[in-house]
């Protein structure tokens, strides 16, 4: 990956007014999925698909990752959402305590 092409690809994206960082962008471009062609100018496409390789990134929906790593992802994910389903039913106990409401 050459510099001139990271600098295009962050002054483009700025263009766009997304907020990027110099090292997510250049490993979006170093990433083997990124089908880019780092001589070709960036276009609306690349926005797009900037956006939805950072927002999976991290998630068991990334690409190129092994099924240990996305099972053990979404063990996490599942772990984290019953933490917070635990902390509304409490919030929503408090709520209706304070409220008189009767439980349904």
């Amino acid at each position: 990956m050459s510099i001139l092409a990271l600098s295009k690809a962050i002054k483009y994206f700025h263009s766009y007014g997304i907020k990027c960082e110099e090292k997510l962008v250049e490993e979006w471009l170093n990433n083997p999925s990124t089908s880019k062609d780092l001589k070709d100018n960036f276009c609306e496409k690349d926005l797009y698909d900037f956006n939805d390789w950072c927002r999976w990134k991290g998630t068991a929906y990334e690409e190129g990752i092994d099924d240990q790593t996305k099972i053990a992802r979404l063990l996490e994910e599942i772990s984290s959402l019953k933490n917070e389903i635990a902390a509304l039913k409490i919030e929503k106990v408090d709520l209706e305590e304070q409220l008189g409401v009767m439980p349904f």
